[in-house]
């Protein structure tokens, strides 16, 4: 199945936006993406819902996929890699680490990965932060919106979405990359997840994923 991205210059650099939820980073050789939030499943089964762990190998297997075709050198998270304390699903992350050793992962720490450094770091991880400087990038799970040295901030966390409607009052929620003068932010990678409605400015560009395509989309004007 043909997938198709687009590209985007930030600061003098070269983003490919994957439709895979996730962003390349042409001169670093680093794909970046946020909100995984693995074993969120068995957190709800936890409380008798019955998620099945599968949607969670789904994603990693997705990952799979982007690292055999890309080769990045480094692996940048965004933050809310896993969704919760410790379950049986944490182990599916250390089996499929193994597999892609020789890429680097860095962890930008988001609110619900809520253990220690060096316990995250027993799972495989390389680098956990709070946050992370890669000129011209500040890297965040939140955005800040503000960052020192004209650097642009990178973040996830809102798993933006936008509405779109077409003929016949048909309508749907597409999730999407969306930047801005100072700030990016990234779609949530993984599947179980919630989507928060963004209003962007009409100065800002937004590219929504549809199906294996990412379109860029003219914002509306406010209301």
């Amino acid at each position: 199945m043909i997938q198709q991205g687009a590209s985007i210059i930030v600061k003098g650099e070269e983003l490919t936006l994957l439709p895979e939820k996730a962003i390349y980073w042409n001169r670093k050789k680093t794909l970046l993406l946020s909100d995984l939030h693995l074993a969120k499943s068995g957190h709800f089964r936890k409380a008798g819902i019955p998620i099945p762990s599968s949607i969670h190998e789904n994603d990693l297997e997705r990952l799979s996929l982007l690292i055999e075709k890309l080769k990045p050198e480094s692996l940048c998270i965004l933050g809310d890699l896993f969704h919760s304390r410790q379950n049986s699903e944490w182990k599916s992350f250390e089996q499929w680490r193994k597999k892609h050793g020789s890429v680097s992962i860095t962890l930008v720490r988001g609110n619900h990965d809520v253990h220690e450094d060096t316990v995250m770091k027993d799972h495989g991880l390389d680098q956990v932060c709070d946050s992370l400087t890669e000129p011209p990038f500040f890297f965040s799970h939140e955005s800040t919106g503000i960052t020192a040295g004209n650097l642009h901030n990178m973040a996830g966390h809102l798993h933006p979405a936008v509405v779109m409607s077409g003929k016949g009052r048909q309508s749907g929620v597409f999730p999407c990359f969306w930047f801005t003068k100072k700030f990016s932010l990234l779609p949530a990678f993984g599947n179980f997840t919630g989507k928060a409605i963004i209003q962007p400015a009409q100065t800002d560009r937004v590219f929504i994923i549809f199906g294996n395509m990412v379109n860029e989309i003219v914002p509306s004007p406010e209301k």
